[in-house]
């Protein structure tokens, strides 16, 4: 059986991640008897240059799409999401955050399954609940909710660890070319760009499997 290596360059901020991951979910599902995943997840920062307590959302969504583009948008993911089963409600959060502290976290978490389950609560916090995973005490309590320790999660978010390797990953991801997300990056070697639709994931990793097999 084909064994993929899958690793997914995304910002816990951006809505296309989360339409690429459900309809990656689904790929996986229709493949599962075929070939084995091993999933992870990889740093990218959309806004780095917004502050470590946030920016408030409605003037830089302005500046950014101005007033009747942003309708638009919004309202076709809002679209994209229910038919995944996934609920986007962009009018409860006020502010953008910056997502260094919530990379930091993902990175912490090593087991890649629970790896895997932060970065959907992540996603449902923000998008969902329209909560704060800029926030300390935001991340501790998404990460108890997992069965983690709050408190080692709070220790870990206010000490600098994992800071220079999520920057060193963010880094390598630039020199990589990788300039938007998601991408999805399969062993190591094969590139996929952009919140794809399932059938697109599937045919790709189809034809990744045929390569390998010619090679072996």
């Amino acid at each position: 059986m084909t064994s993929l290596k899958i690793e997914i360059v995304s910002d816990v901020v951006c809505p296309w991640c989360v339409i690429g991951y459900k309809n990656l979910q689904k790929a996986i599902k229709k493949l599962q008897n075929q070939m084995e995943f091993d999933v992870s997840w990889r740093p990218y920062e959309l806004h780095p240059e917004i502050p470590e307590d946030g920016f408030d959302k409605e003037l830089y969504m302005k500046q950014k799409f101005g007033n009747s583009s942003r309708s638009n948008f919004t309202s076709n993911i809002k679209e994209l999401g229910e038919s995944l089963g996934f609920q986007f409600n962009f009018s409860k959060s006020k502010t953008i955050p910056n997502t260094f502290k919530a990379h930091r976290f993902i990175w912490y978490i090593k087991d890649q399954e629970l790896q895997t389950k932060l970065s959907e609560a992540l996603f449902y916090a923000h998008f969902t609940e329209g909560k704060d995973i800029g926030s300390t005490k935001v991340l501790g309590q998404i990460g108890e909710d997992l069965g983690l320790d709050q408190k080692e999660i709070i220790k870990f978010l206010d000490s600098k660890e994992g800071g220079k390797e999520v920057a060193d990953l963010e880094i390598n991801a630039m020199e990589s070319a990788i300039t938007s997300v998601p991408t999805y990056i399969i062993n190591d070697r094969f590139i996929l760009h952009g919140g794809q639709e399932s059938n697109t994931f599937v045919s790709f990793f189809k034809r990744v499997e045929t390569i390998l097999q010619k090679e072996n």
